[in-house]
């Protein structure tokens, strides 16, 4: 079993020698490393290689289902038997400047949504528990609070600028009811959502 670009040089004894070279492509195997073998004698692979070579002069409707078959089942085992899964590359575990950037913008544009983590780390191309520690690195806060912050200065901005009502502000921003907006408003802020408004 050589692996593509290897150089290989085989030594036959005896008077009659013969052999069977069969190619496999590369992406048929997927992605693998290839383990090396050296004076390994595969008796399931001698008997599907011999099959093969018997019916591939063969034109007829049988032969060609043999050929599938046996060249599937030949592929099938030289993945299992000749490679290994590469390593695993290590997961990222930092928000690259674009990444945060990527993330904000994503934020800010849905502050009226319900957002989930497991988009923003789909976002991030991460896992759920790995983005929520590099979040916290990068920003210094949860994604819970910081976007928590963002409705908020949305909502201050909301009632400083417009003449929407609280209710109106309360759906803009993406709390489920005006009393969530207030409270969670008056908690963040010191005042309500009308005595901001009435402060201005």
């Amino acid at each position: 079993m050589v692996p593509a670009g290897v150089r290989c040089t085989s030594v036959v004894t005896g008077d009659i020698s013969g052999f069977c070279e069969i190619s496999i492509p590369e992406n048929a195997l997927g992605e693998v490393v290839h383990v090396p073998r050296r004076k390994h004698h595969d008796p399931l692979i001698l008997q599907l290689v011999t099959k093969i070579r018997s019916v591939a002069g063969r034109d007829d409707a049988l032969a060609r289902l043999l050929l599938d078959s046996a060249g599937e089942t030949l592929r099938l085992l030289i993945r299992d038997t000749y490679t290994t899964a590469p390593p695993p590359e290590p997961e990222r575990d930092t928000l690259p400047p674009s990444a945060r950037a990527s993330i904000v913008e994503f934020l800010e544009t849905s502050l009226e949504s319900d957002i989930h983590l497991e988009s923003l780390a789909r976002l991030a191309q991460m896992s759920v528990a790995t983005f929520i520690k590099a979040f916290r690195a990068a920003f210094h806060t949860t994604p819970y609070q910081f976007l928590l912050d963002r409705r908020i200065d949305r909502a201050k901005t909301l009632l400083s600028s417009t003449r929407l009502s609280i209710t109106e502000i309360s759906a803009a921003v993406g709390f489920s009811t005006p009393n969530h907006f207030a409270t969670t408003f008056r908690q963040r802020v010191g005042l309500t959502p009308r005595d901001f408004r009435r402060g201005r």
